[in-house]
């Protein structure tokens, strides 16, 4: 298991000994602004990402949907699962896990079919929304020779619709 996939089902079992924070959610639509290629010397771009987080699911995961753009050109449109866990009534810790594509003129990323492994922590307010910071990794997994990675840090903010 590679250090991701390690980190991944940490944080999805830690989850478990806290409640899920899904029960009386309602959907989200995420906004986040950050840095793209976060870790990169040579090739930092701002990185805007839109999402949807309907509030239906099967036990503790919900689908997500989204799309990002950097100002690099680069984009990657993606869906996935998600599991919202509640560390205290107002902490958010959300691991997520999408499949998409990706394209675009910036850093050459190997494939057009990358994979994006991340963790959400936020707060919880009154009124449901949610404002927090994100970190994710997308690579394509191996499918080609070329698999450098990308690393994003955001600050995003979630919508309540609905309920």
């Amino acid at each position: 298991m590679s250090a991701k996939g390690l980190a991944m089902a940490v944080c999805i079992a830690v989850g478990g000994w806290f409640g899920p924070a899904v029960a009386a959610d309602p959907s989200y639509v995420a906004i986040g602004v950050g840095a793209w290629e976060v870790f990169r010397d040579d090739a930092h771009a701002a990185e805007f990402d839109v999402g949807f987080r309907p509030d239906v699911g099967l036990g503790v995961l919900r689908p997500q949907v989204g799309f990002l753009a950097a100002t690099d050109g680069d984009y990657f449109g993606y869906g996935g699962f998600l599991a919202d866990f509640a560390l205290t009534d107002h902490v958010i810790l959300t691991p997520n896990v999408a499949v998409g594509g990706y394209g675009g003129h910036g850093y050459r990323l190997g494939s057009h079919v990358e994979f994006r492994t991340g963790v959400d922590i936020a707060w919880r307010f009154e009124d449901k929304s949610r404002l927090g910071v994100g970190f994710y990794h997308m690579s394509n997994a191996g499918l080609t020779q070329r698999n450098p990675g990308n690393e994003s840090l955001l600050v995003q903010y979630f919508i309540p619709v609905g309920n």
